[in-house]
C-alpha cells in the first residue's frame, strides 16, 4: 500500500431509518476490509475506526463505501 499511514474516519447517522450504528459497523468493516480497518468504536449515532490508508485517500475511500446501498442514512463525519 502506498503511503502505509492510517486515519480515524467517522460515520453518522444522518436518517432516523437508517440501519442501527452495530449493524452499519458490521456492514462498513466488511466494505472495507481490503483497507484493514481497526480501532473500531461504536456509538449510537456514530461509528469511529481507523483505515490503513493515507489522510488524503480517506475521504475517498469512506465515500465510496457510503454509495453502497448497505449504509443508506450514514453519512462521513467532516
Amino acid at each position: 500500500m502506498n503511503g502505509g499511514g492510517s486515519v480515524e474516519v467517522a460515520f453518522v447517522r444522518q436518517d432516523f431509518d437508517a440501519p442501527p450504528a452495530e449493524t452499519t459497523a458490521v456492514r462498513l468493516l466488511w466494505l472495507l476490509r481490503a483497507h484493514l480497518p481497526h480501532g473500531l468504536r461504536v456509538e449510537s449515532e456514530r461509528i469511529r475506526m481507523r483505515l490503513a490508508v493515507p489522510e488524503t485517500g480517506a475521504t475517498t475511500v469512506a465515500g465510496d463505501v457510503l454509495t453502497h446501498r448497505a449504509c443508506v442514512g450514514w453519512s462521513m463525519e467532516s
